[in-house]
């Protein structure tokens, strides 16, 4: 069967092996070579020997030892050919078959035709022709080598040696028609045999991509995941839980206990049948993992598999969630408050300008003005916080952000730049949605500001960029004011909390909670002079969109 036909037959079942079949068939040739050349190899010895491995060569040894020889230089001619793929494989394997014929012919002519029994090697080689190529080849084949017969039965009619045409040509027929249905059956046996071996190559490829997805998959989740033996020792560990008990990619793993022993202590109570809730426990990388058991089969010492969540991702998630309902809550009751709000304070404009009004009556337009402004500031931040529940967040340089930002956040303050100083003490890259934290910057600067001297030449704010003690990036705002005394210091991030008469009580709490919403956290620091606040940048390795989008 040749390797076009094979690619027609298996592509028309749905098989797409094209490539596969035609290797098949070189390592076919191949093997029917080796079998060919050791054949050719004893014809030679029965030529050097004949007369007394008969009946081979016992009609004309001379012609025997010459068509032997000949068909053993062939064959080794042939198969370093195979080897090196010479050629299209259905015209080698078809000029190889002709020779087959031609020489094994030859041979049993000159060991006394087919009553000598060497016709049966006429047989193997037209099987074996069979499984390399076409149907049609196959029968054309079986149909030359029938004619050959038939010549080789008439030779001595023909060439004058004999008189009168032999009487077994019934024989000749009936090995003709068993030529054909050994060429035929070959065929058929071959197209089923390649056929169930493509189809299983192909499951096979099917197996193995699905096992590669699955594990691309594994080692992607957000989650951790290990499959911890019966004995405690880590058989896999995905990228994540790599990540999370500071693990180093390789095929032989530190034992559980070694690696977290919090960790192992919950996993030996499990499998010593204790029932009990799941506990927080802090990796040696720093993160706080709820973990979870799974037995991977009924006997303990098939293992268990562990999937650890990050807690800090888990609340991240929450605050989405919280934010979204919260978003749609205040939009509601802003979008309400917003129309009778703005008719009151136009109306209040208006009374204002009344030329008969009276100093109190005026007076008291203008707290209705001035009330009414404020309210609307509060109705546009709660606004802006309602359109903050779903963040975009992207990896950048800090520094470099905060140098290109900082004259905008000036501009918006309406303060020089010169009042804002930058100091960078190691760049950092961070993960955030810069729209937030540009709303974040100009809240904490706005606070500071108003809570500082008056600008005279001298930097009344100062923005520091570092790394803390557990190595996440940080951002200070620094002041120089009047500071936050300790008695309101733990309610100044509750909403509508405010120390001044005009405040709205919302900038930090928006603030901490925009931090939130990007896997950060913003915090007070108490300073003996002024204020400080810390925002505290999440990992980047925990920088997912997914992660921050609910």
């Amino acid at each position: 069967m040749s390797a076009t036909h094979n690619a027609l037959d298996l592509a028309a079942d749905g098989v797409e092996t094209p490539l596969l079949v035609r290797e098949q068939n070189w390592l076919l040739l191949s093997y029917f070579n080796g079998y060919r050349l050791a054949l050719a190899l004893l014809a030679c010895i029965a030529g050097f020997w004949a007369g007394s491995l008969a009946p081979f060569a016992s009609t004309d040894p001379r012609l025997f030892l010459v068509v032997a020889l000949l068909y053993a230089a062939v064959y080794l001619v042939a198969i370093d050919t195979t080897r090196r793929r010479v050629g299209d494989f259905e015209t080698q394997a078809a000029v190889l078959a002709f020779c087959d014929v031609v020489a094994l012919i030859l041979l049993m002519h000159a060991s006394g035709g087919l009553a000598s029994g060497t016709g049966v090697l006429l047989l193997v080689s037209t099987a074996g022709t069979s499984f390399l190529l076409s149907r049609r080849l196959t029968i054309f084949f079986a149909a030359l080598t029938t004619i050959g017969v038939l010549l080789e039965r008439a030779w001595p009619y023909l060439t004058g040696s004999q008189n009168g045409l032999p009487a077994s040509y019934s024989q000749v027929g009936l090995f003709g028609l068993v030529l054909f249905a050994t060429a035929s059956l070959a065929h058929l046996v071959a197209d089923r045999l390649r056929l169930t071996e493509a189809l299983a190559e192909k499951q096979e490829m099917s197996i193995l991509h699905l096992g590669r997805l699955n594990e691309q998959i594994v080692q992607h989740l957000q989650s951790g995941v290990l499959v911890i033996g019966s004995a405690g020792q880590i058989q896999l560990a995905n990228k994540t839980a790599q990540t999370y008990l500071g693990l180093t990619p390789s095929p032989a793993q530190p034992p559980l206990q070694t690696v977290a022993p919090a960790l192992f202590e919950q996993w030996s109570a499990q499998g010593r049948g204790k029932v009990g809730g799941r506990r927080l426990f802090l990796s040696p990388t720093g993160y706080s993992l709820l973990p979870r058991f799974k037995g991977l089969g009924r006997d303990a010492a098939a293992g268990t598999l562990i999937f650890l969540e990050d807690i800090a991702i888990v609340k991240q998630q929450a605050q989405q969630l919280k934010m979204a309902g919260l978003a749609r809550l205040t939009a509601g009751i802003a979008h309400e408050i917003r129309n009778p709000l703005s008719a009151i304070t136009h109306a209040a404009q208006l009374l204002t300008e009344t030329p008969d009004l009276g100093t109190e009556p005026r007076s008291l337009a203008t707290i209705i003005d001035d009330q009414g402004r404020r309210m609307n500031t509060i109705v546009e931040n709660v606004l802006q916080l309602g359109r903050r529940d779903r963040t975009n967040v992207t990896r950048f340089p800090l520094h470099a952000w905060l140098a290109d930002t900082l004259p905008a956040v000036a501009t918006a303050l309406n303060v020089p730049l010169k009042a804002l100083n930058l100091l960078i003490e190691q760049p950092q890259t961070v993960c955030f949605d810069t729209d937030h934290l540009f709303q974040i910057i100009n809240n904490l600067c706005h606070n500071s500001l108003k809570h500082s001297p008056p600008y005279k030449d001298v930097p009344v704010v100062k923005l520091l960029v570092g790394v803390d003690g557990e190595g996440h990036s940080v951002l200070d705002v620094i002041d120089w004011g009047e500071g936050i005394k300790e008695a309101v210091a733990e309610r100044i991030f509750d909403p509508f909390f405010t120390t001044t008469a005009r405040g709205t009580g919302l900038g930090l709490y928006i603030g901490r909670e925009l931090a939130e919403a990007n896997g950060a956290r913003l915090d007070y620091r108490p300073a003996a002079t002024g204020c400080q606040f810390r925002l505290t940048f999440g990992r980047l390795n925990d920088c997912t969109d997914a992660a921050f989008t609910s």
